[in-house]
């Protein structure tokens, strides 16, 4: 077992707890909107979630070969959407599932990235 986290766990973590203060905002922004002071709950427990993994955990090597810019954690549209509304809807959803979602997420950005218009038929892609 790894003794402690990786810079791309901390950066993670630092970025799940970003979005958490903003949800704690847009939730006095909206009376206090059960489902933001949730969201915010679900994005702390995540964040300390993460920093207990082995460094080695596969879906945090993948997560970083695909929203890593080195050690930091620069995640693209699906992610950053699926992030900022952790438990919002769904308070029951587990963690590691989540995990799990979040990497076939990120790597249905990358299949995308750069091509706008999403992914194009073979031989239709005039950058390619």
């Amino acid at each position: 077992m790894d003794a402690s986290p990786s810079r791309f766990q901390m950066s993670i973590a630092e970025f799940c707890r970003a979005t958490a203060a903003w949800r704690r905002r847009k939730a006095e922004e909206y009376d206090r909107d059960e489902r933001n002071l949730r969201t915010a709950a679900a994005l702390e427990t995540l964040a300390d979630y993460i920093l207990t993994l082995p460094a080695s955990d596969s879906r945090l090597l993948e997560l970083q070969r695909l929203t890593g810019a080195g050690e930091e954690f620069v995640p693209d549209q699906r992610v950053l959407y699926e992030l900022g509304r952790f438990r919002f809807h769904q308070p029951d959803t587990g963690i590691d599932p989540f995990l799990d979602t979040l990497v076939s997420l990120a790597e249905a950005d990358r299949g995308e990235a750069g091509h706008y218009g999403g992914q194009l038929p073979e031989g239709d892609d005039p950058w390619a």
